[in-house]
């Protein structure tokens, strides 16, 4: 593994220990007396800070050991855990992040670690520099500063680490290793400088120097073996058990002497005239035998069960599924116009594989949600905190999976309406108090899968929105006309609007009109819906609706004269025929389920010319919560569709979300149900229905023009 690689693989780890280290923190600040989390902590920035100096990161190193350190005092009951070392651990968490962003040495990042040194030392009552230092002397006796774990079995091992000639030539410190071991417990190293030529015949880039290491600690081979995890390949390196107990001093010294002699070769032998004797002799120095219970069991070996993989990598294999997919579908309509029972055998076969192909690939793009729960809790928190409020935040649901794009579109949207809910949603202590709720207020984040859909619902249990408050802001930016009627949902509904805010004053966040707009933006870009609820006193309601994947839908194609279109099945709830009589209106009426329901055409609606069949086919749709109708020509099947986007041309065409391509190569437009749902409603909602028809909006450019581009 070459030094670049080692570093991205360092700092894809350093990202997920951060993450975990925010998570845990946050999680500890509820439960402080669990001392699980407490030894999480610890351990990651362990981690951080070997790893960091194994790979070069020298200021990761530096900075995490004065972290650990507090965090070692916390958990030996030495330090109080608080509020307030709690933040600065936070802030070191952030201040971490920062680093793994510089390549070289930068003099201001290293200034602000030294301020958080400071502050770090002034609570652990300790001096810059008293911890003891990330790298153990090495001396005639055993080094103490280190102690193993209590509740570990305590073993003496024998490590022989050999460093390829090559070793500063690839970036690789063997000796960084070698400190990084010592870490590990009370230890004695040998060196071996038997191999290091005189000065005049001395070539510097090349290690000559090999050690021999006796090691006491809990930890078991495997976490020896991980500390040269990068290098094992091109390195030489023995592990040996030389006893399950600690050796007394004797046996040390002894131990010492004849490692102090030996050369590289005679490792068998070593492990016969050094292993043996102990094995037989410590036997007799114990006192009590070990029971049946007791005996030590077998570890079984650890094998990686992931592999870490550039998410570019994953959107080119989405990308040729699609075109597989496409390929596919030319088949199987090619299989269908030929007699021949041997091609529509394999076209059958094959769409099986490339279905199975299709939802593995998707797969593998998808992510648990609960990624970014950590994140969310920590800007409730700290928005909490500027504000003057309590608030605590609840996540459930975070194994609900979304594909990784969606997920990272997701983030900024998510942002938004949690500050919202703090700012706007949660009242001040005192106020929670005077209505009668606890002072703490709380928000609510619930993601689920509902009918192949993401459902991410967020609800607080604040004073709600004051719609009173909306509405005279609405009037004033013209978005109501006063004294026009309208119901709850229409008027929160202008809180999507652009630049519309209802704060007083303009804080650093909020009152400047960017909030709720961007979130509805955000959203419908993702090819999903967005809707708030709000009851005065008991809080705000916003659920998202989100598709699983950007990639490839599953669709019901149709027909509207010569133009074909799909409709995502998503979204279908039932199909049924009517009778034409009349010439197309873009909205009528039809029956379904025993009501009157709203139909549009998509004949008249899209400009589509051409003799109208005798009889229309009628897919129900349910959109916004409300069930239409959408009358086609024909309905010809199911299909996977496999998005692409639209051109810049066609960017504000209302109702289209992206094309497709036929098996034939010809291009078919997919509808933006939620989009024509919405128009349908603002121009012909309730009774209003058949009085406004000459408001809708034609789009003539669609039919025909849009699938010859």
């Amino acid at each position: 593994m070459s030094l670049d690689q080692a570093a991205l693989a360092f700092r894809e780890e350093a990202l997920e220990l951060l993450e975990e280290v925010e998570e845990t923190l946050l999680s500890l600040e509820n439960h402080p007396e669990d001392p699980g989390p407490m030894s999480k902590l610890f351990r990651a920035m362990h981690t951080m800070k070997g790893s960091g100096a194994m790979f070069g990161f020298n200021e990761i190193a530096r900075f995490t050991h004065e972290v650990e350190t507090a965090l070692d005092m916390v958990r030996n009951g030495r330090l109080p855990f608080s509020q307030d070392l709690a933040s600065l651990i936070l802030v070191s968490r952030d201040h971490i992040l920062r680093l793994l962003g510089e390549t070289g040495s930068n003099p201001r990042l290293r200034g602000e670690s030294d301020k958080l040194i400071l502050k770090l030392s002034e609570i652990t009552g300790q001096t810059v520099g008293e911890a003891a230092a990330p790298y153990s002397e090495t001396g005639p006796g055993i080094d103490t500063d280190s102690p193993a774990e209590a509740d570990a079995p305590i073993c003496t091992w024998w490590i022989r680490y050999r460093p390829h000639p090559d070793s500063f030539l690839s970036g690789t410190d063997p000796l960084c290793l070698v400190a990084e071991l010592t870490e590990m417990g009370p230890h004695r190293v040998i060196a071996h400088d038997a191999a290091v030529p005189d000065l005049i015949s001395l070539a510097p880039e090349h290690a000559m120097v090999w050690w021999d290491i006796l090691l006491i600690s809990g930890a078991n081979e495997a976490d020896i073996r991980g500390i040269f995890l990068f290098v094992e390949d091109e390195h030489e390196i023995q592990v040996t058990r030389l006893a399950t107990s600690v050796l007394c001093q004797q046996d040390l010294d002894m131990s010492v002497r004849r490692l102090a002699s030996s050369d590289w070769d005679d490792a068998e032998k070593l492990k016969q005239e050094v292993a043996g004797p102990l094995a037989a002799a410590l036997p007799r120095r114990t006192l009590p035998s070990p029971s049946p219970v007791e005996v030590e069991k077998t570890e079984p070996a650890v094998t990686a069960t992931t592999i870490r993989v550039e998410s570019a990598r994953l959107d080119r294999l989405v990308d040729f599924v699609g075109e597989m997919v496409i390929i596919q579908s030319r088949l199987q309509q090619t299989a269908l116009t030929r007699d021949d029972s041997l091609i529509r055998t394999i076209a059958e076969e094959l769409d099986r594989v490339v279905s199975k192909m299709r939802d593995e690939t998707l797969r593998i793009r998808m992510l648990p949600i609960g990624g970014m729960f950590g994140t969310l809790r920590r800007l409730v928190r700290d928005l909490a905190r500027n504000l003057g409020k309590q608030a605590e935040f609840i996540a459930e649901g975070g194994d609900t999976e979304l594909d990784k794009n969606v997920i990272d579109r997701l983030k900024d949207p998510l942002v938004h309406i949690l500050r919202n809910c703090v700012d706007h949603g949660l009242e001040s202590p005192e106020a929670r108090l005077a209505a009668g709720k606890p002072a703490q207020g709380t928000v609510r984040l619930q993601a689920s899968h509902v009918s192949g859909e993401v459902h991410i619902e967020i609800n607080d249990d604040g004073g709600g929105i004051n719609l009173e408050r909306v509405r005279a802001k609405a009037e004033e930016k013209g978005l109501l006309a006063p004294g026009e009627p309208a119901d709850d949902r229409r008027i929160l509904d202008c809180l999507f609007a652009p630049g519309f805010s209802t704060a007083s004053k303009i804080s650093n966040v909020s009152g400047r009109g960017v909030g709720l707009d961007v979130v509805k933006v955000s959203i419908e870009e993702l090819r999903g819906q967005v809707s708030l609820e709000s009851t005065p006193g008991a809080g705000t309601r916003i659920l998202m609706r989100l598709p699983l994947t950007l990639a490839i839908i599953d669709g019901m194609q149709v027909r509207v004269g010569f133009e074909r279109y799909i409709i995502p099945l998503a979204v279908v709830r039932a199909c049924q025929e009517r009778h034409c009589q009349d010439e197309a209106v873009p909205v009528d009426t039809i029956s379904w389920q025993g009501q009157m329901t709203p139909c549009l055409s998509l004949r008249a609606l899209l400009g589509v010319t051409g003799e109208r069949p005798r009889y229309e086919r009628i897919v129900i749709v349910r959109s916004e919560g409300v069930d239409m109708g959408l009358a086609v020509d024909a309905v010809i099947g199911q299909q996977q569709a496999v998005i692409k986007r639209l051109s810049e041309v066609y960017r504000n065409v209302d109702f289209i979300s992206g094309t497709a391509v036929n098996g034939d190569g010809s291009i078919v437009l997919i509808l933006d149900v939620s989009r024509l749902t919405r128009h349908a409603m603002v121009h012909y909602g309730n009774s209003g229905v058949f009085k406004r028809r000459s408001q809708i909006h034609h789009y003539p450019e669609i039919a025909g023009g849009l699938s010859k581009a």
